[in-house]
């Protein structure tokens, strides 16, 4: 045991001397008492027990490493885990493939890259009843880690009310409806949420435990305060207690409450560690390549078992993952952090240069169009736009209004503010669009407060896979089966400004009722698709065709008749519906300058 510094007090205070100096110096370098550093594979043991609720997050950052020696250490068993976490993901559907899981607990699952989409794996597993989904909002899951590590019984929340979504969680006695005692509106109440271990990745840590994680944080690091027994760091490096001091306003998780430490390099992948704050490691890009080799075994049982047997189950250890994905892989990550690093695949635009726009292309240059024109109107400031053709809406409005000098800045609910979406890549949290950001925080602070605040000025861009004539939205189920949930949705179409959605224009996606309300229609302005613009009327609040695209050489009346035959209700034409400007090359180039692979418009 390190002895600890000392020096001779009197009444008048210490005794100043040379020594002094020394003796403070060496308590600021003192090491701490009791080492918490762990192998992976030995923290997992001792930490993880059959039944237990695993918390897998804490910033954008996932604890990947661990997740997959968690079915490294626990194949072959029947442990019955409940998953935590904002987001399941492919990474997670080793875990439900495997036969781990008997329980998810999440705002969003399926596939995130290279588009959003139901996730094979965790449809069957919810058809077949091997795995039960408990689904909530981005921002009430938060908040129910938030309660719990505050300590509070319940926090009120502005989402879920008024919708499918919060009345299942209702049934299920998670959810409150209440009136407001002050006199307003109801109000939900969500319970905390404890996990038993939770997993989180970070920067740096110290051996005390002491953890730097960096910005943008996603859903912060409440679950590390309100976990019932262990709390497992790792870490792409650890260092001295005196580096963590550099960096103490990152550090969100204290030693305090942390159970161990396991050093892990690349222990985010194939996910990014957002790291340029520390040169000290620095960061990654996501592993698109292998994001989407996952993505695609996950559609075959065999396949994704042989998958997991190369990736996991052969390999002792995260070291020999590293080993297998070789040294110029990672470091090809490493080199794709760069800002100007999209200057080097340019190369990817001329594929589909010359090709006719998708109805794909079409909703997202009609709903940039419109975005474009309700941001002006209303004076609004700021705009969140879900994972999809509502994304690229997004980016080309605010492209429009950037050149025309209007002060307009795009969000993203993991914490990303102000930022310039850079080319080629349209995934919403791509690395090179979180060097572009002007501030960078937290899920509670993006959507409870600069979407869903006192001050809120934000307009929310939403895809659906339905969206019906009251406005409401569905991203939940179809027929009973599971799609992907509402991810930070609900939190938007709850509480934003204002709401525009964006879908395809035919009777499936506008139904006259949506099969499962994920997401309120109070909100929502306009439904914008590849053919037509759809808008409230402020007298009935009924949605009435207002404008057509003008496209194939057709006439105004066929283009709203065909418009009006695509819908699933009986919608209303307005007197002077108006026929709109056919889409131009600049505009497609537009797009595809962000989306060159076609990813989302397809």
């Amino acid at each position: 045991m390190t002895a600890r510094p000392s020096f001779p007090l009197t009444a008048d205070g210490p005794v100043l001397r040379g020594p002094l100096v020394y003796e403070w110096d060496a308590r600021l370098e003192a090491v701490p008492e009791q080492s918490k550093v762990e192998g992976l594979a030995q923290a997992v043991r001792s930490a993880v027990q059959p039944g237990d609720a695993v918390y897998l997050g804490g910033s954008l950052a996932r604890p990947n490493a661990a997740t997959f020696e968690l079915t490294r250490q626990m194949h072959g068993t029947d442990p019955r885990l409940t998953i935590i976490a904002p987001a399941i993901g492919n990474q997670h559907a080793v875990l439900v493939a495997a036969g781990l899981v008997a329980k998810v607990i999440t705002s969003l699952h399926g596939n995130t890259f290279p588009a959003p989409g139901p996730n094979p794996v965790f449809t069957q597993a919810d058809q077949t009843g091997a795995v039960t989904f408990e689904d909530w909002s981005m921002l009430t899951l938060v908040q129910r880690l938030y309660a719990a590590a505050t300590g509070v019984p319940f926090l009120p929340t502005r989402s879920l009310v008024g919708t499918d979504l919060g009345d299942q969680l209702t049934e299920a006695g998670l959810l409150r409806v209440v009136d407001d005692p002050y006199g307003g509106e109801e109000t939900a109440l969500v319970p905390p949420l404890h996990p038993d271990v939770t997993f989180v990745h970070a920067l740096l840590a110290d051996t005390a435990g002491n953890a730097v994680i960096c910005p943008p944080y996603y859903e912060d690091a409440w679950a590390a305060f309100a976990t019932r027994r262990a709390v497992i760091v790792t870490a792409e490096k650890i260092v001295s207690t005196d580096v963590i001091r550099r960096y103490a306003q990152f550090v969100k998780v204290p030693g305090a409450v942390v159970t161990a430490v396991c050093e892990a390099p690349f222990g985010s992948h194939p996910h990014q560690l957002p790291g340029e704050l520390v040169p000290e490691t620095g960061g990654y890009h996501d592993d698109y390549e292998f994001l989407d080799e996952l993505r695609v075994v996950c559609r075959d049982p065999e396949a994704l078992t042989a998958w997991i047997k190369r990736w996991i189950l052969d390999l002792p250890d995260h070291d020999a993952y590293l080993g297998q994905l070789g040294p110029d892989r990672l470091q090809r990550l490493r080199g794709s952090t760069a800002a100007d690093s999209w200057q080097t695949e340019l190369h990817g635009l001329e594929e589909r240069w010359s090709d006719s726009p998708t109805n794909g292309e079409l909703t997202a240059i009609l709903g940039g169009r419109y975005v474009h024109r309700l941001v002006t109107q209303e004076n609004l400031r700021l705009a969140l736009a879900g994972v999809g053709v509502s994304t690229l809406a997004a980016w080309l409005a605010a492209d429009a209004l950037r050149a025309e000098g209007v002060e307009f800045d795009l969000l993203a609910e993991g914490g990303m503010y102000g930022y310039t979406p850079l080319p080629l890549d349209p995934y919403l949290f791509n690395y090179r669009n979180m060097s572009t950001s002007t501030s960078l925080s937290n899920v509670q602070t993006i959507l409870g407060v600069l979407v869903g605040g006192f001050n809120s000025r934000a307009v929310g861009v939403l895809g659906a896979a339905q969206v019906d004539r009251h406005g409401s939205i569905n991203t939940s189920r179809i027929r009973g089966r599971m799609l992907t949930g509402s991810g930070g949705g609900n939190d938007i179409a709850s509480s934003a400004r204002a709401v525009v959605v964006t879908t395809t224009h035919d009777r499936a996606r506008l139904p006259e009722t949506v099969d499962f309300v994920t997401s309120p229609g109070h909100g929502v302005r306009a439904i914008v698709t590849d053919r037509a613009v759809i808008e409230r009327q402020e007298s009935d609040g009924q949605f009435v065709l207002t404008g057509v695209l003008d496209r194939d050489s057709l006439p105004k009346d066929d283009l709203v008749r065909e418009a009006v035959d695509r819908c699933g209700w009986t919608l209303p034409v307005a007197r002077d519906v108006s026929v709109l400007a056919a889409v131009d090359g600049r505009e497609v180039a537009a797009v595809r300058t962000y989306d060159p692979a076609g990813n989302f418009v397809r």
